[in-house]
């Protein structure tokens, strides 16, 4: 959240922080508001000051260019020339001066034009970055005094901070909750706010009924009339105040509205009391079914859980979160209703996340506001507004507030603090420091009696107390200490042992690992996986209906992942469309399902591979070449596993995301564990990728049986080992990995390795077959292999492997 420090000055008097803001950063991040980043306005404006005209001429060279003679309080008089037509003697005018950079990085300098020298430039408000267009330069009142900087003179000589306010510290939330806080931290008093009360001036206007039919989602409802506004621009300070913080001005009444809850903390709402049917207001829930279209146009369904404002006919806001399209005020409004209202936390929490809708006010009542502030903001919005905006407030107005929100007393004793925090804590500064945080404070014998404000609703038990004085007094105070060890450590857990070695492998196969959430979309995921039937036929158990989540954060997290490759599709296709055309990615993670007895999470390695390595030396490359690359990779990590029955078997059925003539089922030791395969050319056309993509899923759980495997040494042979080689005609319906098999059983403990190291289909080959060679490493370590034996172990070879597979030697 953006703070402003010359806005602060309105509730503490910390002004003397402008000169030194690192300071006031370091108290605030100390007391556990972290600053995460400082921006000055007056340094991007440095060198540029209010000058005065004193004298003007026609350019000599130029008919459309003047040299003007400008004072800018140097003691000496500037030449500038200048283009605008706008200005003449006696002007006071904004000069950037040489060595100014105006925003835009646009850097000032002396120059020559049309050979006559100009030591600076008269500025517009475009070229200031205080509109988007303008024309001429900025001609300033007479009475602006010369040679001050313009950042002073304009009030942009403030200083932003960007405060990262935890989650639990809701009452942060606004600029007055952190000068509370800056009060409590610097024991400096907080400043009273003018507001409006009774106008005698004001004239009877006609009322607006208000009835609140559910006070346990909205405790407090509070309106006010504002009759005959004039809606338009608002005046400069509500603008620059409003873009100090990084919101965009839109008329005086949402302005002000804003400003309050930045001011404040306090989201207030505006109707134009003309669109308000039957004049009324009717706090109360939603109608099942109901349509609500938003003030942007986004048409939503309500479940009738949702509280919502209602007049007589519909809703008209969704109660914290947002207005409708139908209550919004225009340049034609002239009566508003002002609502100020308390939400409880979880209705407007609920509702924001079922709809997807991420709004300022939503963020602060989800996380808790003041119910004690509510006229308080409710006033002040009525007196700016009549400010700014003209009319007349109605001298009565509604507050409902049928059960007060009572704040509970807390026992806070100074040894239960001690204990906790590691050292001894001084009562009396810890009454001081619960006086300064606005808490009503009681002393007894057992302790101190601690009442806190509504506003900090963070503050409920005594524990509280404990994290308050820590950081309050200081963390630094803390002192370290090292926690006994009365046993030894435990043996880490050899599941998650296995699944550390497993990406310690993936890493070292080229593959670099990603992190996903373990939930995602239910249409998404629905939309990339297709039937899960095909996974299950591969070893891979999937839940045909994801687990939902409860209170998910949005709509496009929603459920449980029952895959790991829709996330790494998506990091994949971030990938390719920021220009990485080459990616090997890995993920280890968790996917859920349910169970017999509750849900289950299991284990799963999944992969992907896009792209193919161009080089110079490289030769052209077809695309199902990727397969072979990630088929070769998975090989060995499974091979450093000490797994060493692996088939990869064509698929009958392949899954709807896979190529179904370039895919396969990873079988191991007797069962499928996962799949892999090149992605389905649909896919490719619906993401418009080009490029050749395989991915694939292993089940970790079915890879741990075993783990870890023993290493067996055995003494290295005294004998020579004899290569052979041999190639078959085999039909394209039988795997070359089925053809390994029969070598391993026939050869026996003989074998030390076999590979395929030709593939060769073309002339002499029959129509349907392939020709596949196999080279054999043979190795006794007892004896040197003579060529009988190995004639006779080739023939054997031959007739086991035309026997089992009807194949033959070429």
């Amino acid at each position: 959240m953006k703070i402003s420090l010359k806005w602060l000055c309105d509730h503490v008097d910390v002004v003397d922080f402008l000169a030194k803001p690192n300071e006031l950063a370091k108290v605030l991040t100390d007391a556990g508001l972290e600053v995460e980043g400082m921006d000055s306005s007056a340094e991007s404006l440095k060198s540029v000051v209010v000058g005065h005209i004193e004298r003007l001429e026609r350019h000599p060279n130029a008919d459309r260019l003047t040299v003007c003679q400008v004072n800018t309080g140097s003691g000496g008089v500037q030449q500038i020339v200048c283009g605008a037509t706008n200005h003449k003697v006696g002007d006071k005018v904004v000069v950037a001066l040489p060595g100014a950079v105006l925003p835009g990085d646009f850097a000032i300098k002396k120059s020559k034009i049309r050979d006559v020298e100009s030591l600076g430039m008269l500025a517009s408000e475009s070229e200031l970055g205080l509109k988007t267009e303008s024309v001429g330069i900025l001609i300033l009142p007479a009475d602006a005094p010369v040679g001050q900087p313009f950042a002073e003179y304009f009030g942009l000589d403030d200083i932003t901070y960007e405060v990262n306010v935890p989650t639990s510290r809701a009452d942060c939330l606004s600029h007055l909750g952190v000068a509370r806080e800056l009060s409590c931290l610097l024991d400096r008093p907080l400043k009273v706010l003018p507001t409006f009360h009774q106008d005698s001036g004001a004239q009877s206007n006609p009322k607006v009924e208000v009835e609140l039919k559910d006070s346990k989602l909205c405790t407090r409802y509070a309106g006010r009339m504002i009759e005959g506004v004039k809606v338009g621009p608002s005046p400069a300070w509500l603008r620059r105040r409003l873009e100090s913080v990084g919101m965009n001005s839109i008329n005086n009444v949402v302005d002000v509205t804003n400003f309050i809850m930045m001011d404040l903390g306090q989201p207030l709402h505006a109707f134009d009391v003309s669109s308000l049917k039957g004049r009324k207001i009717l706090v109360g829930r939603a109608a099942a079914g109901e349509n609500f279209t938003t003030f942007d146009g986004t048409q939503l369904k309500l479940t009738g859980d949702e509280l919502t404002i209602r007049d007589a006919e519909r809703a008209v806001c969704l109660a914290g979160v947002v207005g409708s399209l139908n209550s919004g005020v225009t340049e034609t409004t002239q009566d508003l209703f002002i609502e100020a209202a308390h939400f409880t936390m979880d209705s407007v929490r609920k509702t924001a996340r079922r709809h997807g809708l991420q709004t300022d006010s939503a963020y602060r009542f989800s996380r808790g506001t003041d119910p004690s502030g509510v006229v308080r903001a409710l006033g002040r919005a009525c007196q700016l507004i009549q400010e700014v905006a003209g009319g007349q407030v109605s001298p009565v107005g509604t507050d409902l507030y049928p059960n007060p929100v009572v704040r509970l007393p807390v026992m806070v004793r100074a040894q239960y603090l001690s204990d906790r925090l590691g050292y001894p804590v001084d009562p009396e500064k810890l009454q001081s420091w619960l006086l300064r945080l606005g808490c009503k404070v009681e002393v007894l014998a057992s302790g101190l009696q601690v009442t806190p404000p509504e506003y900090r609703v963070d503050l409920e038990q005594e524990v509280d107390f404990v994290e308050e004085y820590g950081r309050l007094n200081g963390y630094d105070h803390i002192p370290e200490s090292l926690p006994v060890l009365s046993y030894a450590p435990l043996a880490q857990d050899k599941n998650y042992l296995f699944e550390q070695h497993l990406g310690t492998l993936a890493r070292t196969a080229g593959f670099s690992q990603c992190i996903n959430f373990g939930f995602t979309s239910s249409k998404y995921q629905a939309s990339v996986l297709g039937s899960i039937e095909s996974y299950k036929a591969c070893g891979l158990e999937m839940d045909p209906q994801a687990i939902a989540i409860q209170n998910p954060l949005n709509e496009e997290l929603d459920v449980m992942r029952i895959s790991l490759l829709p996330g790494l599709l998506r990091n994949l296709l971030h990938n390719v469309r920021h220009g990485n055309g080459v990616g090997r990615l890995f993920e280890l993670g968790f996917v859920f399902r349910r169970g017999p007895e509750g849900y289950l999470q299991e284990p799963r390695l999944a992969f992907a591979a896009w792209g193919l390595q161009q080089g110079l030396w490289q030769k052209s490359q077809v695309d199902h070449a990727l397969f072979f690359e990630l088929k070769t990779r998975l090989q060995g990590i499974l091979d450093r596993l000490m797994i060493t029955q692996v088939q990869f078997n064509p698929l009958v059925s392949a899954p709807e995301l896979l190529h179904p003539g370039q895919s396969a089922s990873v079988f191991v030791e007797g069962r499928n564990i996962g799949v892999i395969g090149a992605i389905h050319p649909r896919w490719q056309v619906q993401e418009k990728v080009r490029l050749p993509v395989v991915i694939g899923e292993l089940d970790v759980k079915a890879l741990t049986r075993g783990q870890p495997r023993v290493v067996k040494y055995k003494p290295v042979s005294k004998f020579p080992a004899v290569e052979r080689d041999i190639a078959f005609l085999v039909p394209k319906g039988v795997a070359a990995s089925d053809v390994m098999v029969e070598i391993k059983k026939t050869i026996g403990t003989l074998l030390q390795s076999v590979q395929v190291f030709d593939v060769f289909e073309g002339a002499g080959v029959p129509e349907g077959h392939q020709s596949i060679a196999y080279r054999m490493v043979l190795q006794d370590l007892t004896t040197t292999l003579d060529e009988e034996k190995l004639t006779a172990l080739q023939a054997q070879l031959v007739t086991n492997v035309s026997k089992k597979l009807n194949i033959k030697v070429r």
